[in-house]
């Protein structure tokens, strides 16, 4: 009955909202999901850029060989543990496997070499049981037993030795799926992929871009100049936070896939130049078994200089080639690359997957080994320490 046609004083019924709620409060996450999302892919632009390398002697590496069995790889997203576990405290750090050794100069020649695993046991997009640790965060990594790292059995080999040599982590994946579709599909299988903790079906994405050929890794998002009107998601790195708290939010994003053999900044402008905030989530990294990239966009960072204190492999980027969003300029980067390549033997660049940055790269790369060029994959220039 309209309200025209009801008897005059009649008191009007309440309407109900309650049917409502439900779909109300998920329409509210999912815009706070994308509003994250959204932060995660653009606010790189405020952080600053540009790290040099520097050039010293060779480190090599002797890593065991070991036979393992591996997971089944599941139906989608791993959001939950797979079985039973012992669960992790965040406010207690991993026991350290070493006593941290202050140097005075940072060497970061590269001196890691991918190990050479039988293909039976390099599925790709499989995760290695004995790599794995089960817990309240999900599948976390671990060193196995006998000493094996992710760092050395997920880090995929170019067969690319000499000198020239360019490494490019696009990230952003996992926030759209035409992206990381594209990203997967039209980059050279020799570009490491980056993927945000904070996207969709990650687990399935990984799986694709291993099949694919394709290293990836696991971007940590950390707290940026502006936090937190700039905030890259509930989950964050920040310099407020206690030790605990940063530990638990490292792990959630630790357990969101599988396969990745480092872990890398996203922004950190707040966090990275903090020592005794940053120092425990770096010794978590190193005794989880990863290497550490730093993308060279805080020029204040000291994560480096921590990471050779306590002997966390790792790598340092020397531009964002695409922080401008514009065809000319990523050309120009990727041509700088190209040249401190050929002056000190390997350079590296980050990038986001946008599909401008996605068809630049992609036509750089075709004619890349003619000028001498060797694209290689991140892990390929981590600066390693003898274990």
């Amino acid at each position: 009955m309209s309200d025209l046609h009801k008897p005059l004083g009649q008191k009007k019924e309440k309407p109900d909202f309650s049917k409502w709620r439900a779909p109300a409060l998920g329409a509210l996450g999912l815009g706070a999901l994308s509003l994250a999302a959204y932060v995660f892919i653009d606010a790189r632009t405020e952080e600053k850029e540009v790290v040099a390398l520097g050039s010293e002697t060779e480190i090599k590496t002797i890593v065991k060989t070991e036979q393992f069995d591996t997971l089944e790889p599941p139906s989608d997203n791993i959001d939950t543990p797979g079985s039973a576990f012992k669960p992790l405290s965040p406010l207690e750090p991993l026991d350290s496997d070493s006593t941290p050794q202050r140097t005075a100069v940072v060497k970061d020649n590269p001196a890691f070499k991918p190990l050479a695993v039988p293909r039976s046991n390099r599925t790709p997009g499989i995760a290695i049981k004995d790599l794995v640790e089960q817990s309240e965060f999900g599948p976390l990594p671990r060193v196995s037993q006998g000493g094996m790292r992710p760092l050395d059995a997920y880090s995929q080999s170019s067969g690319n030795i000499g000198a020239n040599r360019v490494a490019i982590i696009v990230g952003g994946l996992g926030l759209s799926q035409t992206g990381t579709q594209s990203a997967i599909k039209e980059l050279p299988s020799e570009i490491t992929l980056g993927f945000s903790p904070f996207g969709n079906s990650l687990q399935r994405w990984m799986q694709v871009a291993r099949r694919e050929g394709h290293e990836v890794s696991l971007q940590l998002p950390m707290e940026p100049l502006g936090y937190p009107t700039i905030d890259p998601g509930p989950q964050t790195l920040t310099s407020k936070a206690s030790v605990g708290e940063n530990l638990g939010n490292l792990r959630w994003s630790l357990g969101r896939m599988t396969n990745y053999p480092l872990v890398t900044n996203y922004l950190g402008a707040g966090l990275t130049n903090k020592d005794t905030k940053i120092r425990p989530i770096l010794q978590e990294i190193k005794n989880r078994g990863l290497a550490f990239f730093d993308d060279g966009s805080v020029d204040s960072s000291i994560a480096i200089a921590i990471a050779n204190d306590i002997r966390l492999p790792y790598l340092r980027g020397n531009a964002v080639i695409d922080s401008r969003r514009d065809a000319n300029f990523i050309r120009s980067q990727l041509s700088a690359l190209e040249g401190l390549a050929k002056q000190q033997g390997y350079a590296v660049g980050t990038a986001t997957a946008f599909p401008d940055t996605i068809a630049v790269i992609k036509a750089w790369a075709i004619n890349a080994q003619k000028r001498g060029i060797l694209i290689v994959p991140a892990s390929n220039l981590v600066k390693d320490f003898k274990r």
